[in-house]
């Protein structure tokens, strides 16, 4: 067997990293921030706790990086088209991505809920976010200012207070969640009059 080129090193590490990603995403979801290790995830996932220590730091490395993936798995569906003003129907196409991204990825959400409700983890990740979710708010803001909403910021807010109520609230409940229904309702409520 001829050794391994560097393409091909490269595709193995990131393999690992992706399945240390995983385990530590499920790991995070079960059991929260503050009761996670490094020792748990590597036992999780089958690994010695030096390995992890080869990808990465911390477990605040890693939860950083869960949820900076994350988000920007799901601010890809926000303004398709990458030209900074959203339409309508990109809006839409927002609301229905989002929703699926909610139901293929409950351990995702479970562990952004937590850790959204515990500051000292939330601080950790919130310049990364901010980088991610600024352009993406003003995108946002701008699309309400230009729908003639009366108070574009308060819509904004609204409209993220909502999917963040119906992601928690599916999360708690996912098998009897009418979820069809609410994205429904979310759509009826965000069309132009």
């Amino acid at each position: 067997m001829s050794p391994r080129n560097d393409s091909q090193n490269e595709k193995i590490r990131e393999e690992r990293k992706q399945q240390i990603l995983n385990v530590a995403l499920e790991v995070f979801a079960d059991n929260g921030f503050s009761s996670t290790s490094i020792a748990k995830i590597a036992q999780k996932a089958g690994i010695s706790k030096g390995l992890i220590y080869n990808y990465f730091e911390s477990k605040e490395e890693l939860v950083t990086s869960i949820m900076i993936d994350g988000f920007r798995v799901m601010t890809e569906s926000f303004d398709k088209d990458r030209d900074g003003v959203l339409t309508e129907n990109e809006l839409h196409y927002f609301i229905d991505t989002s929703f699926a991204t909610l139901e293929e990825n409950i351990p995702f959400w479970r562990m952004y809920f937590m850790v959204l409700l515990q500051p000292e983890v939330y601080k950790l990740i919130t310049p990364q976010l901010e980088t991610i979710l600024g352009p993406f708010m003003q995108t946002a803001l701008t699309y309400f200012v230009n729908h003639g909403y009366e108070d574009p910021e308060a819509e904004l807010r609204f409209f993220s207070a909502m999917m963040d109520g119906v992601g928690l609230h599916f999360i708690l409940d996912p098998e009897n969640f009418p979820i069809e229904a609410v994205k429904k309702k979310m759509h009826n409520l965000f069309k132009t009059k």
